[in-house]
């Protein structure tokens, strides 16, 4: 009888060859865990905004940090605002940033606030390359600075879309609470945020850092226990940021002692409007003829204050004539 040996012919690696690449990858697997930390070098001065984040080599969790002094300075200048706006838009640009950092690269994301009294209603831009924007409607508010409302978090992606979604805001609610209770609802992610602001006599910040650990789904509850007991040890970031370790790099080893990390990517942060000449015409061609009609008349030209940066554009009517015409 004849057999028909290419049947028994195998047609991949034996299980010797399988077990040998299995063990190889594990062996490299366990070498990069317990590597040499990596770092992003060099780190800006203690001066300079910066976001930088941090990841686990498991997964388990994520750690970004920003400092904003300089963009928050910048943005309270131009709006004048008081000592008490000051703090709470710096800890929202913050904030924003921060959240910014846990999404896709391509998207910016907005913070809109929607209250009747304290700073009243707010927005926050975070685009994509770091740079940002704010503005509210009540610079110098009387009381407490959350005075209760809505917060909108909108998500945006060229060529994508966009999605919003929101949660209320108690009076007198702390930022960074307010911040970690959307995170939790909205993106069910454990996250533990930390912002301080410095103001100084002129009631401008001089000093904005803040912090976000977030459990990623890979992470477990004995993950968090170790974090938790590290944080009681750790300290601020903020408080060990300096000119030999403007990255706060032995703080976050206190915060994430135990644990196998890297610093993986940095970020510069600025306030940046988009705000042009351009975008002024855009935005009056959306209103309806009567109304730009209305607005024009007897005028030879139009002025235009931007809410975010304080700019005047001025907007000769002869360029707007065009737009009443094809209308007619």
């Amino acid at each position: 009888m004849s057999h028909d040996d290419s049947e028994r012919t195998p047609t991949g690696p034996s299980e010797k060859v399988r077990s040998a690449a299995a063990l190889r990858y594990l062996a490299a697997r366990e070498a990069r865990r317990t590597a040499a930390p990596e770092r992003v070098l060099p780190a800006p001065p203690p001066d300079a905004d910066t976001l930088w984040r941090g990841l686990l080599r498991d997964g388990q969790m994520r750690l970004i940090v920003a400092r904003t002094t300089e963009a928050c300075r910048a943005i309270a200048e131009r709006l004048g605002t008081g000592p008490a706006a000051s703090r709470v838009l710096a800890e929202l640009f913050c904030g924003a940033q921060l959240m910014r950092a846990t999404i896709h690269p391509d998207e910016s994301l907005q913070l809109a606030g929607h209250q009747q009294g304290g700073i009243g209603s707010f927005v926050v831009d975070i685009f994509e390359d770091g740079t940002g924007r704010a503005t509210l409607r009540h610079p110098h508010p009387v009381g407490g600075a959350i005075a209760g409302g809505s917060l909108q978090v909108g998500r945006v992606r060229r060529g994508v879309g966009q999605y919003r979604s929101s949660v209320a805001m108690a009076p007198d609610d702390a930022v960074p609470a307010l911040l970690m209770r959307y995170l939790l609802d909205s993106e069910q992610l454990p996250s533990l945020i930390d912002i301080e602001v410095q103001l100084d006599d002129a009631g401008l910040p001089s000093l904005v850092v803040g912090s976000l650990v977030q459990l990623m789904p890979e992470g477990s509850r004995e993950d968090l226990a170790q974090l938790v007991s590290n944080i009681e040890r750790a300290g601020t970031a903020a408080a060990a940021m300096t000119a030999e370790d403007p990255d706060a790099i032995a703080w976050a080893e206190k915060l994430l002692a135990g644990f196998h990390w890297d610093q993986v990517a940095r970020q510069a942060v600025a306030f940046r409007c988009r705000c042009s000449a351009e975008r002024v015409i855009s935005v009056l061609a959306s209103l309806q003829p009567d109304e730009l009609r209305e607005l024009i008349e007897g005028l030879e030209q139009l002025e235009s204050t931007c809410d975010f940066c304080q700019t005047t554009w001025t907007t000769p009517v002869h360029q707007l004539l065009p737009l009443l015409e094809a209308s007619s």
